[in-house]
Protein backbone atom coordinates (compact mmCIF):
# COMPACT_ATOMS: atom_id res chain seq x y z
CA UNK A 1 0.00 0.00 0.00
CA UNK A 2 1.00 3.20 -0.94
CA UNK A 3 2.54 5.71 2.05
CA UNK A 4 1.54 9.52 2.14
CA UNK A 5 4.02 11.64 1.09
CA UNK A 6 6.43 13.64 2.97
CA UNK A 7 7.59 16.96 3.03
CA UNK A 8 10.89 15.88 0.85
CA UNK A 9 9.09 14.09 -1.57
CA UNK A 10 6.26 16.85 -1.71
CA UNK A 11 9.09 19.64 -2.39
CA UNK A 12 10.57 17.15 -5.07
CA UNK A 13 7.29 16.73 -7.15
CA UNK A 14 6.70 20.53 -6.66
CA UNK A 15 9.92 21.29 -8.57
CA UNK A 16 8.76 18.41 -11.33
CA UNK A 17 5.39 20.08 -12.07
CA UNK A 18 7.29 23.48 -11.57
CA UNK A 19 9.65 22.26 -14.66
CA UNK A 20 6.82 20.62 -16.38
CA UNK A 21 5.37 24.03 -16.63
CA UNK A 22 7.96 26.32 -17.69
CA UNK A 23 9.09 23.78 -20.29
CA UNK A 24 5.57 23.77 -21.70
CA UNK A 25 5.32 27.89 -21.30
CA UNK A 26 8.72 27.78 -23.20
CA UNK A 27 8.11 25.09 -25.84
CA UNK A 28 4.17 26.95 -26.90
CA UNK A 29 6.19 30.19 -27.44
CA UNK A 30 9.08 29.19 -29.40
CA UNK A 31 8.41 29.36 -33.38
CA UNK A 32 10.68 27.61 -35.29
CA UNK A 33 11.20 30.37 -38.50
CA UNK A 34 10.25 28.24 -42.10
CA UNK A 35 10.88 30.07 -45.32
CA UNK A 36 8.86 27.02 -47.68
CA UNK A 37 5.39 27.24 -48.85
CA UNK A 38 4.47 24.82 -46.82
CA UNK A 39 4.58 26.70 -43.25
CA UNK A 40 1.20 28.52 -44.22
CA UNK A 41 -0.44 25.30 -45.05
CA UNK A 42 -3.74 24.34 -43.40
CA UNK A 43 -2.41 21.13 -41.91
CA UNK A 44 0.25 22.83 -40.66
CA UNK A 45 -1.62 25.34 -38.82
CA UNK A 46 -3.51 22.27 -37.53
CA UNK A 47 -1.13 21.21 -36.08
CA UNK A 48 -0.45 24.07 -34.21
CA UNK A 49 -3.54 24.22 -33.13
CA UNK A 50 -3.21 21.14 -31.56
CA UNK A 51 0.26 22.16 -29.97
CA UNK A 52 -1.36 24.65 -28.56
CA UNK A 53 -4.71 22.30 -27.24
CA UNK A 54 -2.58 20.27 -25.92
CA UNK A 55 -0.17 22.63 -23.87
CA UNK A 56 -3.53 24.47 -22.83
CA UNK A 57 -4.70 20.86 -21.20
CA UNK A 58 -1.03 20.10 -19.73
CA UNK A 59 -1.46 23.70 -17.85
CA UNK A 60 -4.32 22.85 -16.99
CA UNK A 61 -3.62 19.57 -15.38
CA UNK A 62 -0.30 21.45 -13.67
CA UNK A 63 -2.81 24.23 -11.92
CA UNK A 64 -5.38 21.50 -10.80
CA UNK A 65 -2.07 19.37 -9.79
CA UNK A 66 -0.79 22.28 -7.97
CA UNK A 67 -4.18 23.25 -5.98
CA UNK A 68 -4.71 20.32 -4.60
CA UNK A 69 -1.04 20.38 -3.02
CA UNK A 70 -2.25 23.72 -1.53
CA UNK A 71 -4.60 22.23 0.06
CA UNK A 72 -3.22 19.40 1.10
CA UNK A 73 -5.13 16.73 -1.08
CA UNK A 74 -2.31 16.33 -3.80
CA UNK A 75 -0.88 12.71 -3.70
CA UNK A 76 -4.59 11.09 -2.61
CA UNK A 77 -6.74 9.36 -5.23
CA UNK A 78 -9.53 11.24 -6.01
CA UNK A 79 -11.62 7.99 -6.80
CA UNK A 80 -10.72 6.06 -3.61
CA UNK A 81 -9.09 8.60 -1.00
CA UNK A 82 -5.96 5.79 -1.18
CA UNK A 83 -2.40 7.00 -1.25
CA UNK A 84 -1.01 7.85 -4.64
CA UNK A 85 2.18 5.91 -4.96
CA UNK A 86 5.29 8.27 -4.68
CA UNK A 87 6.92 6.80 -7.94
CA UNK A 88 3.61 7.17 -10.00
CA UNK A 89 3.67 10.71 -8.84
CA UNK A 90 7.46 11.23 -10.25
CA UNK A 91 6.48 9.95 -13.35
CA UNK A 92 2.94 11.46 -14.47
CA UNK A 93 3.20 13.78 -11.53
CA UNK A 94 -0.33 15.47 -12.21
CA UNK A 95 -1.53 12.12 -11.86
CA UNK A 96 -5.32 12.31 -9.60
CA UNK A 97 -5.98 8.52 -9.41
CA UNK A 98 -4.52 5.50 -7.74
CA UNK A 99 -2.81 3.41 -10.39
CA UNK A 100 -5.85 1.14 -9.95
CA UNK A 101 -8.50 3.46 -10.06
CA UNK A 102 -7.10 4.89 -13.20
CA UNK A 103 -6.83 1.34 -14.72
CA UNK A 104 -10.60 1.26 -14.05
CA UNK A 105 -11.50 4.25 -15.15
CA UNK A 106 -10.03 3.79 -18.40
CA UNK A 107 -12.06 0.54 -18.66
CA UNK A 108 -14.83 2.84 -18.31
CA UNK A 109 -15.51 1.30 -14.70
CA UNK A 110 -15.48 4.30 -12.78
Amino acid sequence: MAQYLNKQQLGQLQEILNAKEIAIRIRTRVTIPDDSAEADTPSTTDVNEGVTKMAIAELADIEAAQKRMSNHQYGICTDCGCAIDYDRLKAYATAKRCARCQSLYERGWH
